[in-house]
C-alpha cells in the first residue's frame, strides 16, 4: 500500500504557554516513527509536512494511489481548523485514516461533546462554560477548569483544580488571556484514572486498560494529568504519574469501564482508533474526554495498550491503515460504511464559529528519545 504520512509543523506558538510548543513539535517525531513502522510492513511511504498550505503539498499525489495516514492536527497552530483539514482531503479525493470532520469538530468542542455523551446516557461530570464576565456558578467546589477547545492537556496545570470563587475567577481569566477562549468548568471527579484504547469501526474492540498511577501523589486534588505530567519527562508531575498497563482492576469494574469507553467511542462517531479517558468514582466510570486521532507516540497510551495486547508498534500502524482501507473498500477489504456529504458540522475557534460541510512497558529507546526532546526544567525531590 502507498501511504502519505501527513503531519503539521509548528515552529512557534501564537497563544498559550511557551512549553505548549513541545506538544506541537512532538508530532514530527511521531511521523518519523509511523513511517518506519509502516515501512516495516512493506508499505511505500512519503512524508507530507504541512505549515500554512495544505493544498499544494497534496496536489502532487494521485488520490487513487495513495492513502493518507492523518497526523495533521492543526494549521498555523489553530487546532479548531482540524476539521477543515479533512475537508481538503475529501475535496481532493483522498482516503484517510481516523475520524471524519463532524467527529473532530464535536470532540474539539468540549461542551458539545458532553452534550452528546449525556444524550447517549453516558456518565460525565456536570459542567458550565465561563468567560471572565459570565461567571455564575451553580456547581459545588472543588471544580476543574480547562479550555473549551484544546487537546493534549494544553491549558491544564496544578492550578486547574479550584476550591473557591477567587481561584475559579483566576483560572478562567488565565484561560481567556492565554488561550483566547472560554473555560469549561466541571465538577472534579476524584478517583482512579484510565486511558482506554479502542480500535475498529462496526465492532470496535477495547485493548487492555492503562491506568495513571497516582500513588506517589498524596494530595487527591493534585492527582490530575497536567500538561507537564503528559509532556515533560523531567518534571515532577511526569515522574509521579507513571502508567500501569494492564490496569489492576476486577472483572466487574473492567467490564463497566470497557462498556462505557466503547459506547462513548461509538456515540462520538470515532473511526479506526481512539482513546477514551475515564475516571472511576464509587464504581461508576465517568467519561473525561473522547480523543479521536489520539497521540500515537511510541510511549503514549495507545501504543502501550497495543503492546500489552501483543501488537508491536509496526503492527499498530499497519492495523490502523487496514481498518481505514476496509472502510474505503480498497483491495481485498470489506465494503465501507456510506457517509453523507450533506451533514453540517461546526468548529469553534477563538475568532469565530465555522460551518464545515461533511462529505505495557516503554521501550528504552523511546523513553530516552522523549527525554532528549524534552525541555529541561528543575526536578524537585520525589
Amino acid at each position: 500500500m502507498k501511504i502519505l504520512v501527513v503531519y503539521n509543523v509548528v515552529e512557534a506558538v501564537e497563544q498559550g504557554e511557551e512549553d505548549d510548543l513541545f506538544a506541537e513539535q512532538e508530532i514530527v517525531f511521531v511521523e518519523q516513527e509511523i513511517e518506519k513502522a509502516l515501512q516495516a510492513h512493506g508499505h511505500t511511504t512519503a512524508p507530507v509536512p504541512i505549515r500554512d498550505d495544505l493544498w499544494g503539498p497534496l496536489k502532487q499525489y494521485d488520490p487513487s494511489e495513495w492513502l493518507i495516514f492523518n497526523l495533521c492536527e492543526s494549521i498555523r497552530n489553530k487546532t479548531y481548523l482540524e476539521p477543515y483539514i479533512i475537508s481538503v482531503f475529501e475535496h481532493l479525493g483522498f482516503r484517510y485514516t481516523g475520524s471524519e470532520r463532524r467527529t473532530l469538530a464535536n470532540c474539539l468542542n468540549k461542551p458539545r461533546a458532553k452534550e452528546i455523551l449525556m444524550a447517549h446516557g453516558l456518565p460525565t461530570a456536570a459542567y458550565q462554560v465561563f468567560t471572565p464576565w459570565t461567571i455564575q456558578r451553580h456547581l459545588e467546589f472543588p471544580l476543574f477548569v480547562k479550555p473549551v477547545s484544546e487537546d493534549a492537556s494544553i491549558g491544564i496545570t496544578l492550578n486547574s483544580v479550584v476550591h473557591d470563587d477567587r481561584a475559579l475567577r483566576r483560572q478562567v481569566r488565565y484561560i481567556w488571556e492565554l488561550y483566547h477562549q472560554p473555560a469549561l468548568v466541571e465538577e472534579f471527579i476524584e478517583g482512579r484514572e484510565f486511558n482506554v484504547t479502542v480500535l475498529g469501526n462496526e465492532s470496535p474492540r477495547v485493548l487492555p486498560l492503562s491506568e495513571i498511577n497516582f500513588r506517589r501523589i498524596h494530595d487527591p486534588f493534585a492527582r490530575i494529568v497536567s500538561f507537564r505530567a503528559k509532556w515533560v519527562p523531567t518534571s515532577p508531575e511526569y515522574i509521579r504519574t507513571p502508567p500501569t498497563c494492564p490496569a489492576r482492576v476486577g472483572d466487574t469494574i473492567k467490564s463497566r469501564i470497557e462498556d462505557v469507553a466503547r459506547r462513548a467511542y461509538q456515540a462520538m462517531g470515532l473511526r479506526d482508533y481512539g482513546r477514551v479517558d475515564i475516571r472511576l468514582r464509587n464504581g461508576t466510570p465517568y467519561v473525561l474526554e473522547v480523543n479521536p486521532n489520539a497521540d500515537l507516540s511510541p510511549d503514549a497510551g495507545i501504543a502501550r495498550a497495543a503492546r500489552t495486547a501483543g501488537m508491536s508498534y509496526a503492527d499498530l500502524a499497519d492495523e490502523i491503515c487496514r481498518l481505514a482501507a476496509r472502510r474505503y473498500r480498497l483491495k481485498g477489504f470489506a465494503r465501507p460504511r456510506i457517509v453523507s456529504y450533506d451533514i453540517k458540522a461546526r468548529s469553534v475557534g477563538s475568532d469565530g464559529v465555522y460551518s464545515i460541510p461533511v462529505s505495557a512497558l516503554l521501550p528504552t529507546h523511546a523513553r530516552e528519545a522523549r527525554i532528549k526532546r524534552a525541555p529541561q526544567i528543575a526536578t524537585l525531590p520525589a
